[in-house]
């Protein structure tokens, strides 16, 4: 066999061991980033940035605030007028029948949320009265969640 035919396979030979070695080492760093990738991922993930942990806990606090409100506008609306001290009693009864739950039920949040709306009044003798369901809603207007659905439907109208 010549000396210029070993050479030759000698070159085809360490270029495919090259080739091979060069593919290995590019599969193996692309493989070592994608587990970087998904571990770092996952780290943001169970962490957060703080932004949707706070937004969260926002969120909840204005969902909270709401609930308050809307009960005490249904107990004065269902069982008439009563006095902010009865409002409170009544408020904690109901949520004790209806999901077995104590706590104190902040009345004097709600009762100043509901004034601030003016859907209550107040009479000289310190009694609360809801206005009616229908005068009620005329007064709050109309809400986001309603101009969102008006829109999706197609019949929203600026004014």
């Amino acid at each position: 066999m010549p000396k210029a035919d070993l050479w030759v396979i000698f070159a085809i030979l360490s270029t495919v061991v090259g080739y091979c070695a060069k593919t290995y080492l590019t599969f193996e760093a692309n493989l070592a980033a994608y587990q970087n990738l998904i571990t770092q991922s996952m780290y943001e993930k169970q962490l957060d940035s703080g932004r949707g942990t706070l937004l969260h806990l926002c969120d909840d606090v204005i969902q909270q605030e709401v609930k308050e409100v809307i009960i005490a506008f249904f107990i004065l609306m269902e069982q008439g007028k009563a006095t902010a001290k009865e409002l409170d009693k009544r408020c904690e009864d109901l949520l004790r029948e209806e999901f077995g739950e104590s706590c104190n039920f902040d009345v004097d949040d709600a009762l100043a949320k509901l004034e601030k709306l003016k859907v209550i009044s107040k009479d000289p003798t310190g009694k609360y009265a809801s206005l009616g369901l229908t005068r009620a809603n005329e007064i709050i207007g109309v809400t986001t969640e309603e101009l969102v659905l008006k829109a999706r439907q197609g019949s929203f109208q600026t004014e």
